[in-house]
């Protein structure tokens, strides 16, 4: 049951109410688990205690922030997922759920969200996005391909490189077709990693080649029309000397824009902010709104995960920011430490490319102002970490049994 809600999580990430089908199946696998995990009686790792508190010192920071501010409870939504991180860890943990499954979901969740973007271009749609947001649709996929490529099994051959290269042309494919910039950075890292990896052998040969493919790519998106036209490189200069004459409704000119707004508000009251869910207040108060209607003053997050957190919460909030990041990383890098996991394959590595591709898209988007990528984060996290937890179980079980 647990390896069919992971796989279910990946596979319909996209699809319009997917999540739905994991949340009934999660359920169902913790109901059937719990009376097995209290009668074995098996001591629960640490690492799930140091999630737990982790996610509990989250949702404590902004409850604190809501209360103080008198927000709605609302505002607890987003934050209060981050539940799913312990829950997932121990449900993989007890029920000892294998990461195949979600290896699997990742595969036919790209497989997915590419037919749904050629269906959605095809059908006049000027940026696909499912029924999301194009930027949090391409930040869903570049989930599914970290889970895709640092996930899958550690086997070499030319079978399971063409899966790989086909892999990361669906990816590559769906995010051009979504019109993000902001996850271009997020895919450089997991191609960076893919090809450079951690083992010393050529290292410097593969660190060359990836960086001159890496500046072709760009240099094609500059060069080709339409690629340039889809990514909107065209209208980078005129969009960054716009903010300074005032303009605040296109891209890169609205998220300047909201880092000014987010600075002021920090500096109001650096420790606890502005308070939660007070953002799109603050925008409305700004000086870019007193005289004309914008789109910019219909925003409602700063698109930029410090920027948001440290203006709502103060250096509070960050702290917050930080614990969500940093507890699934701590667990992971553990993992890898302890096992000597040189190759970057494996549920541990996969956790820390997951916040390492979230963290750098998170300079460009709020990543958990949105459902969907929130989800993503903590479900993914929780199912990876969980099954890294069972190969190490598994591997003190072998080293017991052969002494």
């Amino acid at each position: 049951m647990a390896w069919l809600a992971g796989f279910f999580a990946a596979a319909l990430l996209v699809v319009p109410k997917g999540l739905s089908v994991f949340a009934v199946l999660v359920l169902a696998a913790t109901v059937l688990a719990l009376p097995d995990a209290w009668r074995s009686g098996r001591p629960v790792p640490r690492a799930l205690y140091v999630l737990l508190a982790g996610a509990l010192g989250v949702i404590a920071v902004v409850a604190v922030s809501m209360l103080r501010d008198g927000a709605p409870l609302s505002v607890l939504d987003n934050p209060s997922r981050a539940l799913l991180l312990p829950w997932c860890a121990w449900l993989a943990w007890t029920t000892r759920m294998r990461v195949p499954g979600l290896w699997y979901g990742a595969l036919t969740g790209l497989l997915i969200a590419f037919v749904v973007s050629i269906a959605q271009v095809s059908l006049g749609v000027e940026r696909a996005g499912s029924d999301a947001n194009p930027i949090v649709f391409a930040n869903a996929v570049l989930a599914l391909l970290v889970l895709a490529v640092f996930c899958r099994p550690a086997r070499d051959g030319w079978p399971w490189r063409l899966l790989l290269a086909v892999v990361i042309v669906l990816a590559n494919v769906v995010v051009i077709l979504s019109g993000s910039r902001g996850v271009l950075p997020g895919l450089g890292l997991v191609m960076l990693m893919l090809l450079v990896g951690t083992t010393a052998r050529r290292r410097w040969w593969r660190l060359g080649g990836a960086a001159c493919l890496l500046a072709a790519l760009f240099a094609a998106m500059w060069t080709i029309p339409w690629l340039s036209g889809q990514f909107r490189l065209d209208q980078l200069h005129d969009d960054v000397s716009g903010f300074a004459a005032g303009e605040v409704d296109q891209p890169i000119s609205a998220r300047m824009g909201l880092l000014s707004v987010a600075w002021d508000a920090f500096r109001a009251s650096p420790m606890t902010g502005a308070g939660v869910g007070t953002f799109a207040d603050r925008i409305d108060a700004s000086a870019y709104c007193q005289d004309a209607q914008r789109h910019f003053c219909g925003l409602g997050h700063a698109h930029n995960d410090v920027a948001q957190w440290g203006a709502t919460m103060g250096l509070i909030g960050i702290a917050g920011l930080a614990m969500l990041y940093g507890t699934p990383v701590w667990v992971a890098a553990r993992q890898i430490r302890r096992d000597r996991l040189h190759a970057p394959i494996g549920p541990a590595w996969t956790v820390g490319m997951l916040v390492a591709t979230y963290v750098v898209s998170g300079l460009t988007q709020s990543m958990f102002a949105h459902g969907l990528s929130t989800s993503a984060f903590v479900v993914f996290g929780g199912l990876l970490l969980g099954g890294a937890l069972v190969r190490d179980a598994d591997r003190s079980i072998g080293d017991y049994s052969h002494r």
